[in-house]
């Protein structure tokens, strides 16, 4: 199927897909338009010296739609076998005579890693980077008049002096994003800038009576003569209505990039306030030449203004705000990153229903429409560039870095939600005798002013897994640690003193987490607890429950730390793993890969964090019991919570941080009824399971 974005006011056209009849002529008033190419692709797994040429017979290829991945079962089987090298894709499509005079541009959401582009056999140039927008002008390489053939070699190999060079997650190959034509006049908002929307809304001086704001639009002449534009502004509320607006001139030489600025300013703002109120204006940037409007671009603003302060933590709008939720990566099993708005959605509802207002976008460029539920929803978001693991000490890598981030950047620039930009996460030098060992923090300290040249009105930050005496740790405006006190290393219970005396140690650092958390099989259950081997293949389900516990009292207790991020949302793939009975799993999501089973640290976040009532019995999946004697744990955010065994009162305990315990309940051969009941503003709650008591008969030992 093909899908058509309207902008503004307009009759379209204009793609022509095989078995699907032309559409209508052009009218002389359409403006941007925007086709998406889904169907009709094929698709060859590995390379081919001849695959780029337009007459070349791709027959014998897998007919394919997109988003697509060509490891959607081999990344995530385990192994780190799954397939790295080149992906051939190949279309065939029509453009109408309507787009002649226009300026035409191929745009890709997202190539994994590195994307080659081929249009009827001219090379259009190369995209490095997995996780970005990228554009190309195909206007002089496209056939209006005939059948015009694309061919995109990606592939997904490690190296090449590009970011990531590793990570600790399984790098999808494929054109895993939407890709479509975009159609301009000739004299238009600027598509290659970054490939962002070309327009910036600068808010400063926000407060609850006014805020001001600088406006820069990016202008572009692909003509041959000099044009004379007008760029007009509109900002309108919730309702529709305009709250402010302003208009310029600009002269554009022939060929040549402008960029046009204006200051605005809106009275009275109503505040873009979080979950609690994620109001959103609307900015309507429009280019006008000869009194007509020939091009424009909408993007949403969330007026806030927020500080994090080193001794009480984040504020947004002068109110403290406890940035407390997950990190997220986007994979699916069977999908890999080939994912579309409808897993993004769920996966989105989950992080909301357990109560989050934080989400770091781990460990890479996320989607647009994510981010837009971000703003929509009020949750606040920490975006991150792909600087993952291995430095490489050469200038190649270190553009390509800088290169990455500014996409990340400009194409985010719009999104309110967003309050942090990272520039990296657990980077190193693999072997300081090949590069010399300050090699990862010279790359750190090159790319935290990018972040605060491309825009100053948000913060830098950075995920260490060091401690606050590195260098890394001070080169950013805030800092986050990655630590798993109780898993990889110590005990839970050292967490607490270590981020003491992080916090003695460097009183000015403003400090967060960033990481924390610990593996869990739902199949695999164990009492009394006995820690496990992270490496290993037992990963019961109680440790992970018992680990969150003691991190969050501690967390909670420390509001000084301005971000509390968990370890992670989700199950995700990282094909090189063999642990916890999942291979190619990494199993320290609070939720399955699949999205179907919430474990029970999932249920003893939401009761801490979520103000809808909350009533879970943990262990529920633990059904076969082999002593009568076992605790029972119930989290819930009710003042008391009442246990019942078969029937009978066990009496009422009051919680601790959401967390109730019955130390010893005794439980009678076979089928054993457990219920948990509790009122929360006065509303009754009701929880049970079944568990089975089957003891285990050692047999006798014969006389002799």
């Amino acid at each position: 199927m093909t899908f058509i974005r309207r902008f503004h006011l307009g009759l379209l056209c204009l793609l022509v897909l095989p078995g699907l009849p032309a559409a209508a002529e052009v009218a002389s008033n359409v403006l941007r338009q925007e086709i998406g190419m889904v169907d009709g692709w094929k698709f060859q797994r590995g390379p081919d010296a001849r695959a780029s040429e337009m007459t070349f017979n791709d027959a014998a290829w897998e007919s394919i739609a997109l988003p697509h991945t060509w490891n959607a079962r081999d990344g995530e089987d385990g192994g780190g076998d799954y397939f790295r090298g080149d992906g051939w894709y190949r279309r065939k499509f029509r453009v109408e005579s309507g787009w002649v005079g226009r300026r035409v541009f191929l745009q890709f959401d997202g190539a994994s890693r590195s994307a080659e582009v081929f249009l009827n056999g001219q090379r259009l140039g190369e995209h490095r980077g997995g996780f970005a927008r990228f554009r190309f002008d195909v206007t002089t390489a496209l056939n209006l008049s005939g059948d015009n053939i694309l061919a995109v070699r990606v592939n997904n190999r490690s190296g090449d002096n590009m970011i990531p060079v590793s990570a600790d997650y399984t790098f999808f190959g494929g054109l895993y994003r939407a890709v479509s034509l975009v159609a301009t006049a000739p004299v238009h908002i600027d598509l290659l800038d970054y490939a962002s929307p070309g327009v910036y809304v600068r808010p400063w001086a926000v407060s609850e009576t006014a805020a001001q704001l600088d406006v820069s639009v990016k202008l572009a002449n692909d003509q041959t003569a000099a044009a004379s534009v007008r760029v007009r502004v509109t900002v309108t509320d919730a309702n529709g209505q305009i709250v402010s607006s302003g208009e310029t001139g600009a002269a554009l030489e022939p060929l040549a990039r402008e960029e046009a600025r204006l200051h605005l300013a809106i009275a009275k703002p109503h505040l873009w306030n979080a979950q609690a109120d994620p109001y959103l204006y609307q900015v309507r940037t429009e280019l006008l030449e000869q009194g007509k409007v020939r091009d424009g671009v909408v993007v949403p603003l969330g007026l806030r203004y927020y500080s994090v302060d080193a001794a009480k933590g984040f504020f947004l709008n002068g109110h403290y705000l406890d940035l407390h939720g997950v990190n997220r990566h986007q994979d699916r099993p069977g999908q890999g990153w080939a994912i579309g708005e409808k897993e993004e959605r769920e996966d989105f509802a989950l992080i909301e229903d357990m109560g989050a207002t934080f989400v770091r976008q781990s460990h890479y460029q996320q989607s647009q429409s994510w981010n837009d539920l971000g703003d929509q929803r009020g949750m606040v978001m920490w975006a991150e560039l792909a600087y993952v693991n291995d430095v490489r000490d050469n200038r190649e890598f270190c553009e390509n870095a800088k290169e990455q981030l500014r996409e990340l950047i400009r194409q985010n620039y719009h999104h309110p939600a967003i309050c942090f930009w990272s520039i990296g996460n657990e980077t190193f030098v693999r072997d300081p005798k090949a590069m010399p060992a300050d090699a990862n923090d010279r790359l750190l300290r090159e790319l935290a002013p990018v972040v605060r040249e491309e825009d100053p009105t948000r913060l830098s930050t950075y995920a260490s897994n060091g401690n606050v005496t590195e260098p890394r740790a001070g080169a950013t405006d805030v800092v986050g640690f990655n630590h798993y006190f109780g898993w990889y290393h110590g005990a839970a219970e050292e967490f607490a003193n270590w981020a003491d005396e992080q916090h003695a140690l460097r009183q000015d650092l403003r400090i967060g987490m960033s990481e924390y958390g610990a593996g869990a099989n739902i199949t695999q259950h164990e009492e009394p607890l006995k820690k496990p081997e992270p490496n290993g293949q037992w990963h019961p389900e109680e440790w992970q429950a018992h680990y969150h516990e003691v991190y969050w009292s501690a967390l909670a207790a420390r509001p000084w730390m301005w971000s509390k991020l968990v370890w992670c949302m989700f199950d995700f793939a990282s094909d090189g793993r063999n642990e916890g009975g999942t291979p190619g799993i990494n199993d320290k999501g609070l939720v399955t890969a699949d999205r179907k089973t919430r474990k029970d640290a999932f249920y003893f976040y939401q009761a801490n964090w979520s103000a809808q009532p909350v009533l879970h019995i943990a262990s529920r999946r633990f059904s076969v019991r082999t002593q009568p004697k076992t605790p029972v744990k119930v989290y819930a955010n009710a003042e008391t919570v009442e246990l019942f065994v078969n029937g009978v009162t066990q009496g009422r305990q009051i919680g601790k941080r959401g967390v109730f315990v019955w130390s010893e309940i005794i439980l009678t051969q076979g089928e054993n009824r457990i219920e948990a009941r509790a009122t929360r503003a006065g509303q009754e709650l009701k929880d049970e399971c079944r568990w089975a008591y089957q003891p285990v008969y050692e047999p006798a030992t014969p006389i002799k």
